[in-house]
C-alpha cells in the first residue's frame, strides 16, 4: 500500500455443525485495528455457549492444522 493507506479488512465464516447448527459470522477490522464480530447462529440448545477462533481455516488435519487459537 503506497503512502501507508489504511484499509478495512473483512472475513466471513459459514457455520454448518451437528444437529442443525447453522449460521454465519462477519469479522470486520476497521482501519484503527478494532475488530467487530457480528452474525447469527441457529439450532443451538438453550443455555450459554462460547466459541474460539483459529488463525487458519485449514481443517485437513483437524485442530492440528488450524493454527493458533484466539
Amino acid at each position: 500500500m503506497e503512502g501507508g493507506a489504511r484499509v478495512t479488512v473483512k472475513a466471513v465464516v459459514i457455520i454448518a455443525g451437528d444437529n442443525n447448527v447453522r449460521g454465519s459470522l462477519q469479522f470486520i477490522q476497521d482501519p484503527s485495528g478494532i475488530t467487530h464480530v457480528k452474525g447469527k447462529i441457529t439450532g443451538l440448545s438453550p443455555g450459554l455457549h462460547g466459541f474460539h477462533i483459529h488463525a487458519l481455516g485449514d481443517t485437513t488435519n483437524g485442530c492440528n492444522s488450524t493454527g493458533a487459537t484466539f
